[in-house]
């Protein structure tokens, strides 16, 4: 946490994947931001940070925050591989849609947009 807390202020970018943002919600990173994160673990971690200023996206694969700064994924896989979705939007967000999309087309990848999350009804949250 400490490493988090001295480093993210001065970091280009943040990404977590999973439950990586209710880790980073405890250094105040968050704090004013939207994020999203794991929907089995949703509610949990809502009603553990319910006191910070930060709000829970429930339908979404990954949210970037308004700057852009930080980026957080739903679940491990995000869709496909190891936070893929968020992996794709932030390459096109950093290089363009050219790169993105060449990158999806070389993995056979099935592309979800933040909002593209079927996981929020299956856990009862939206």
């Amino acid at each position: 946490m400490n490493f988090l807390k001295r480093q993210g202020p001065n970091a280009k970018y943040i990404l977590t994947v999973c439950t990586g943002s209710w880790i980073l919600s405890s250094t105040g990173l968050l704090d004013g931001k939207r994020a999203t994160t794991n929907k089995e673990m949703f509610k949990v971690i809502k009603e553990d940070t319910k006191d910070l200023p930060i709000t829970w996206i429930a339908k979404a694969r990954w949210v970037a925050t308004e700057d852009k700064k930080i980026w957080s994924s739903s679940g491990i896989t995000a869709g496909k591989l190891v936070g893929m979705d968020l992996a794709y939007a932030f390459l096109e967000y950093i290089t363009g849609k050219g790169p993105s999309e060449a990158s999806a087309g070389l993995l056979e990848m099935m592309v979800n947009g933040e909002g593209d999350d079927p996981f929020a009804a299956k856990n009862g949250l939206v």
